[in-house]
């Protein structure tokens, strides 16, 4: 299945309704070369797309992506402060799944 904006919008619940569609390819096609990479392009042989367990990983890691461009991690004002979700590395889940496509040394 390939990543479209309207998978990564529906993921986000709205959140990143000000974000053109130019941007969020953007985000997907760097997504999709980081998670090729680190799987070997394993996963990647379907011509419709990655498998959908791939997918998924591209889908949430681009949200985290989209929903703070700027990589700031933390907005205060006054006493209050906003800690903002950032892409620092793959989650614990995303990392279960595509330790299931990567080739590792013998």
């Amino acid at each position: 299945m390939h990543v479209t904006p309207a998978d990564v919008l529906a993921y986000m619940a709205g959140d990143g309704a000000g974000t053109s569609t130019e941007q969020l390819y953007r985000h997907i096609e760097t997504t999709t070369a980081m998670v090729r990479a680190y799987t070997r392009d394993r996963g990647f042989e379907d011509p419709f797309g990655p498998a959908d367990d791939l997918a998924a990983v591209i889908v949430s890691c681009t949200a985290r992506q989209v929903g703070n461009p700027a990589h700031t991690i933390s907005v205060g004002i006054d006493d209050a402060t906003v800690r903002h979700g950032m892409f620092l590395g793959w989650t614990l889940p995303e990392l279960a799944i595509l330790h299931r496509y990567r080739v590792r040394a013998q």
